[in-house]
């Protein structure tokens, strides 16, 4: 019997950890100066197709992989006129 009532006391005490410890999530998701936070979409399918589409202009033109933005200017600039060639 006073293990039955141990086990109930803590599974009542997990319970009420977790719904104190969660929160209300309107009040979580405030920034300091207490406007809303936007919420940030998840990678869409347009993102993606966009990476592939980087990946074929970085093998069409015989690059190393880097990211985008660790290229130089003069390589960004060349990437976004290809691009633009490219629907």
């Amino acid at each position: 019997m006073p293990l039955r009532k141990l086990c109930f006391c803590l599974f009542g005490a997990a319970l009420a950890v977790s719904v104190f410890t969660t929160g209300c999530r309107r009040h979580h998701d405030r920034h300091d100066d207490g406007q809303p936070a936007q919420s940030q979409p998840a990678q869409t399918q347009p993102a993606q197709n966009e990476n592939a589409i980087y990946n074929q202009w970085e093998v069409e033109t015989h690059r190393a992989h880097k990211e985008l933005a660790q290229r130089p200017p003069d390589e960004q600039k060349e990437y976004n006129d290809w691009r633009q060639k490219h629907p």
